[in-house]
């Protein structure tokens, strides 16, 4: 299989401003060179955490979802969309990431499974209840959305039901920056899979958010990274066949024993 190339686009976001960070982002993808790749951004693009407004932003998510649709089409690349708010058919509101196709199709859809307790979320966004899982170019993938990195069994499951890249929007803030590479990295090397995280820059709603977006391959090794104060692009290479050579060389997860685990991973403590 040959190498595929993934494209990180690591932004700023106009704090509650869909009309002006809409027309930003497409700007910036029409710079990504045309043909087969796989493009990513980050989480919240459109307005970022603004909750207040959030379900008049989420308004204008049809919008950013047709114009990452038919620039797909236009360029002949495929999406990780970052994640926009997106209100369901009951009414609820979820944080949604869409995979689109090189044809402009969306393909399908991951909604954040775990929201976080600091910024609210829980109080204005519905946590999704499926994982995603889509193949590109012959490798499977799935998402997963800022926080649920913090829950190794989460992306174990994705590992288990065959990902071997997993690409990760975020909004993560630079006061846990190090958290941030520390668990892309140890994701990427106990389930042996590509990582990539696309996080923002720049500041909104007093927070600084720490940029710093990077990519693992499943070896631990560091592909790319970065800086955490601009706005850039950056290419990532990912090679399908290391997945199944540092699997076949070090077969670690053979040694997992689930009887052991699954009491406790069922169990729902609360702090």
């Amino acid at each position: 299989m040959k190498e595929l190339t993934v494209h990180i686009i690591q932004s700023d976001v106009l704090w509650g401003n869909p009309s002006g960070n809409i027309p930003r982002m497409e700007e910036r993808l029409r710079r990504i060179p045309d043909g087969p790749s796989l493009v990513i951004l980050p989480e919240l693009w459109t307005c970022s955490y603004d909750n207040a407004r959030i379900r008049e932003h989420a308004r204008q998510s049809p919008v950013a979802l047709e114009m990452m649709s038919s620039t797909c089409r236009r360029k002949g690349f495929s999406l990780v969309g970052g994640s926009i708010p997106w209100v369901g058919p009951a009414g609820e509101l979820f944080n949604r990431s869409f995979f689109i196709g090189d044809s402009g199709e969306v393909i399908g859809h991951y909604d954040k499974a775990h929201l976080f307790p600091l910024l609210d979320e829980p109080l204005f966004f519905q946590a999704g209840k499926t994982p995603f899982l889509f193949e590109f170019m012959g490798i499977p993938s799935a998402i997963a959305i800022c926080f649920d990195i913090r829950f190794p069994e989460f992306i174990r499951s994705l590992a288990l039901s065959g990902a071997e890249l997993v690409l990760v929007p975020a909004e993560w803030p630079s006061t846990r920056i190090d958290h941030w590479e520390t668990l892309l990295r140890a994701r990427a090397i106990e389930n042996q899979v590509f990582i990539v995280g696309c996080n923002r820059c720049g500041e909104g709603g007093g927070q600084v958010y720490g940029g710093r977006s990077l990519a693992f391959g499943p070896d631990g090794t560091r592909i790319v990274l970065c800086p955490g104060d601009r706005e850039m692009a950056a290419m990532v290479p990912i090679k399908p066949s290391l997945v199944r050579k540092i699997r076949k060389e070090q077969p670690f997860t053979v040694g997992r024993n689930p009887l052991l685990y699954h009491p406790v991973t069922s169990f729902d403590r609360k702090a």
